[in-house]
């Protein structure tokens, strides 16, 4: 089976963390080293979940979360009480959400969410396009541009992404990805169009986890999505901490019940409990991944 990549993960780190209202900034030395400290933190739990010393769920950590989410609510939560986070000269969002796919697999669900070149369908209007660029069968390299509009300004990014996917046993995958290019697009398809350099946009840095557990007639899909931004000046704090304390919940609930709908919507599988036949022994065992680009818009 073909590995899946981190699209919806990486919908929401870009589409997550908000409306781009300050001017754009460089990614310093000292804040690039807060971040990787920070995403050492988020591997080493993933990697707990992986060998049994933790949960593999985030829904499993807390009495009725479950439940819930098998009923059919979408469970959205920030890993810390006060989000976004200050590191370095930067602020770091990170969230978790949590729905239930019915009739369907695992492996289903990889072959939907492999079809980049309808991403733009999928994710409407976020999403203006979406490609492959390498496909090994265990990793895939991917582009996504994503623009959007709102009362203040039209931003516009293009990102590339490593992805690895890690199948546990017949019924257990998670993914990971990293950006390994972020750049913001000024006056996206006009004459006047130019990029940034790397690492000088509102957005620097994306680390995504995904998890699949295949059971109760479908899938329990969880996506934690780490991403960090520029700070925020001072002058404008008042005005934009509380927009960046409800956007990442909300577009992050989008993205969870689009996937959901594109997944149901395409071909259900005859027998959603059997479990999914794999080929490639090689995924059993979980990959290093170095921790990379992140970014927010």
């Amino acid at each position: 089976m073909k590995v899946a990549t981190a699209r919806l993960a990486l919908l929401i780190g870009v589409v997550l963390a908000a409306t781009p209202i300050v001017s754009a900034a460089q990614l310093d030395p000292e804040t690039s080293k807060a971040w990787d400290h920070y995403i050492e933190s988020v591997r080493s739990q993933m990697q707990r979940r992986a060998s049994g010393a933790a949960p593999f769920l985030w829904i499993d950590e807390d009495t009725g979360r479950r439940e819930a989410v098998r009923r059919g609510e979408t469970l959205v939560q920030p890993a810390q009480k006060d989000s976004p986070a200050k590191v370095g000269r930067g602020l770091v969002f990170d969230w978790t959400g949590a729905v239930f796919l019915p009739n369907t697999t695992i492996r289903h669900i990889f072959k939907v969410l492999n079809e980049f070149d309808r991403y733009d369908e999928f994710y409407n209007p976020a999403v203006v396009s979406a490609k492959l660029l390498e496909d090994t069968g265990r990793s895939q390299r991917f582009s996504v541009v994503v623009s959007d509009k709102t009362a203040f300004v039209s931003t516009t990014v293009e990102s590339e992404y490593s992805s690895e996917t890690t199948c546990l046993d017949e019924r257990h995958c998670y993914n990971i990805i990293h950006s390994t290019r972020i750049q913001q697009i000024e006056n996206y398809n006009s004459p006047r169009e130019r990029k940034l350099p790397p690492d000088e946009g509102f957005l620097w840095r994306l680390y995504s986890v995904q998890r699949y557990e295949e059971q109760d007639g479908g899938v329990y899909a969880e996506l934690e999505t780490v991403a960090l931004t520029r700070d925020i000046p001072p002058e404008l704090r008042w005005l934009i901490t509380p927009i960046l304390r409800h956007l990442p919940r909300n577009s992050m609930l989008a993205t969870l019940q689009k996937t959901r709908s594109a997944v149901c919507a395409g071909e259900t599988p005859t027998s959603p409990d059997q479990p999914t036949r794999r080929t490639e022994p090689e995924l059993i065992h979980a990959p290093a991944v170095s921790p990379a680009a992140a970014t927010f818009r």
